[in-house]
Protein backbone atom coordinates (compact mmCIF):
# COMPACT_ATOMS: atom_id res chain seq x y z
CA UNK A 1 0.00 0.00 0.00
CA UNK A 2 1.27 3.48 -0.85
CA UNK A 3 -0.07 7.11 0.46
CA UNK A 4 0.75 10.23 -0.92
CA UNK A 5 0.65 13.10 2.17
CA UNK A 6 0.96 16.73 1.07
CA UNK A 7 2.10 19.28 3.14
CA UNK A 8 1.22 22.65 3.00
CA UNK A 9 1.35 26.29 4.59
CA UNK A 10 -2.48 25.67 5.83
CA UNK A 11 -1.71 22.01 6.93
CA UNK A 12 1.34 21.89 8.04
CA UNK A 13 1.54 19.08 10.59
CA UNK A 14 -0.19 15.16 10.12
CA UNK A 15 0.03 12.03 12.29
CA UNK A 16 -0.28 8.52 10.76
CA UNK A 17 -0.22 5.01 12.31
CA UNK A 18 2.44 2.87 10.65
CA UNK A 19 0.87 -0.67 10.64
CA UNK A 20 3.53 -2.42 8.13
CA UNK A 21 7.66 -1.45 7.87
CA UNK A 22 7.30 1.73 5.59
CA UNK A 23 9.69 3.38 3.75
CA UNK A 24 8.85 7.87 3.27
CA UNK A 25 10.29 9.31 0.52
CA UNK A 26 10.49 13.20 0.17
CA UNK A 27 8.67 13.24 -3.67
CA UNK A 28 8.69 17.18 -4.09
CA UNK A 29 8.62 20.82 -2.28
CA UNK A 30 7.80 24.21 -3.40
CA UNK A 31 11.23 25.58 -2.64
CA UNK A 32 14.49 24.49 -2.29
CA UNK A 33 14.67 25.95 1.58
CA UNK A 34 11.37 23.47 2.65
CA UNK A 35 12.12 20.32 3.95
CA UNK A 36 10.04 17.97 6.37
CA UNK A 37 10.26 16.18 9.87
CA UNK A 38 9.57 12.44 10.08
CA UNK A 39 9.01 12.20 14.04
CA UNK A 40 8.55 9.15 15.68
CA UNK A 41 9.15 7.62 19.88
CA UNK A 42 12.83 6.80 18.87
CA UNK A 43 14.14 9.36 15.80
CA UNK A 44 13.41 12.70 14.16
CA UNK A 45 14.62 12.69 10.43
CA UNK A 46 14.79 15.62 8.19
CA UNK A 47 14.18 15.21 4.81
CA UNK A 48 14.73 17.77 1.96
CA UNK A 49 13.69 16.67 -1.91
CA UNK A 50 14.51 13.27 -2.54
CA UNK A 51 15.63 12.45 0.92
CA UNK A 52 14.02 8.70 2.44
CA UNK A 53 14.03 7.18 5.43
CA UNK A 54 12.69 4.01 6.93
CA UNK A 55 9.84 3.55 9.22
CA UNK A 56 9.29 0.36 11.65
CA UNK A 57 5.64 -0.91 11.94
CA UNK A 58 3.53 -0.42 14.40
CA UNK A 59 4.98 3.21 14.48
CA UNK A 60 2.80 6.07 15.54
CA UNK A 61 4.55 9.24 13.47
CA UNK A 62 4.50 12.58 12.97
CA UNK A 63 4.95 14.75 9.61
CA UNK A 64 5.76 18.51 9.95
CA UNK A 65 6.88 20.80 6.99
CA UNK A 66 9.23 23.72 7.57
CA UNK A 67 10.94 26.62 5.55
CA UNK A 68 14.26 27.74 6.32
CA UNK A 69 13.85 31.24 5.06
CA UNK A 70 10.64 32.75 6.83
CA UNK A 71 8.35 34.90 4.85
CA UNK A 72 4.99 35.11 4.06
CA UNK A 73 5.11 33.00 0.36
CA UNK A 74 3.04 29.67 0.90
CA UNK A 75 5.36 26.18 0.77
CA UNK A 76 4.46 22.56 0.73
CA UNK A 77 5.97 19.24 0.51
CA UNK A 78 4.63 16.21 -0.47
CA UNK A 79 5.81 12.87 1.27
CA UNK A 80 5.17 9.20 -0.10
CA UNK A 81 4.78 6.21 2.65
CA UNK A 82 5.51 3.09 0.89
CA UNK A 83 4.97 -0.52 2.71
CA UNK A 84 8.04 -2.36 2.35
CA UNK A 85 7.31 -5.71 0.76
CA UNK A 86 6.97 -9.11 3.04
CA UNK A 87 9.38 -10.88 1.63
CA UNK A 88 12.75 -11.37 2.98
CA UNK A 89 15.00 -10.62 -0.12
CA UNK A 90 12.84 -7.88 -1.53
CA UNK A 91 12.96 -6.36 1.82
CA UNK A 92 16.62 -6.35 1.68
CA UNK A 93 16.38 -4.99 -1.23
CA UNK A 94 14.00 -1.90 -0.41
CA UNK A 95 16.06 -1.21 2.72
CA UNK A 96 19.49 -1.00 0.89
CA UNK A 97 17.81 1.66 -1.50
CA UNK A 98 16.24 3.53 1.66
CA UNK A 99 19.39 3.24 3.52
CA UNK A 100 21.06 4.73 0.55
CA UNK A 101 18.97 7.60 0.36
CA UNK A 102 19.62 8.46 3.87
CA UNK A 103 21.92 11.60 4.79
CA UNK A 104 24.21 9.92 7.43
CA UNK A 105 26.24 12.33 9.90
CA UNK A 106 30.37 12.18 9.55
CA UNK A 107 31.66 9.04 11.75
CA UNK A 108 27.66 8.25 12.53
CA UNK A 109 28.71 4.82 11.04
CA UNK A 110 31.46 3.20 12.42
CA UNK A 111 33.00 -0.44 11.97
CA UNK A 112 32.42 -2.88 14.71
CA UNK A 113 35.15 -3.73 17.33
CA UNK A 114 36.26 -7.34 16.99
CA UNK A 115 35.14 -9.11 20.33
CA UNK A 116 37.71 -9.73 22.50
CA UNK A 117 38.43 -13.78 22.67
CA UNK A 118 37.80 -15.76 25.03
CA UNK A 119 41.25 -16.33 26.26
CA UNK A 120 41.60 -12.76 26.70
CA UNK A 121 38.72 -12.40 28.77
CA UNK A 122 40.11 -15.70 30.98
CA UNK A 123 43.55 -13.73 31.41
CA UNK A 124 41.94 -10.40 32.22
CA UNK A 125 40.13 -12.66 35.27
CA UNK A 126 42.60 -14.17 36.39
CA UNK A 127 44.65 -11.39 37.16
CA UNK A 128 41.87 -9.35 38.54
CA UNK A 129 41.43 -12.14 41.34
CA UNK A 130 45.04 -12.19 42.54
CA UNK A 131 46.07 -10.47 45.90
CA UNK A 132 48.16 -7.36 45.48
CA UNK A 133 50.62 -6.65 48.77
CA UNK A 134 49.22 -3.24 50.58
CA UNK A 135 51.96 -0.17 50.28
CA UNK A 136 53.43 1.15 53.26
CA UNK A 137 55.27 3.99 54.01
CA UNK A 138 57.45 2.14 56.82
CA UNK A 139 60.78 0.93 56.24
CA UNK A 140 61.63 -2.65 55.87
CA UNK A 141 63.98 -4.29 58.75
Amino acid sequence: MSETIVLDTTHRQVVRGIVKDSSVLCTATSAPDVYVHVITKEDTAELHQGDGTVIPKMTRTRFYVFRSNTGNEPFSATVTVTDLPATAAARSDVLMTAFSLVKHKPDGIRPARAKRSAKANAKKSSKSTERKKPKTDRPVA
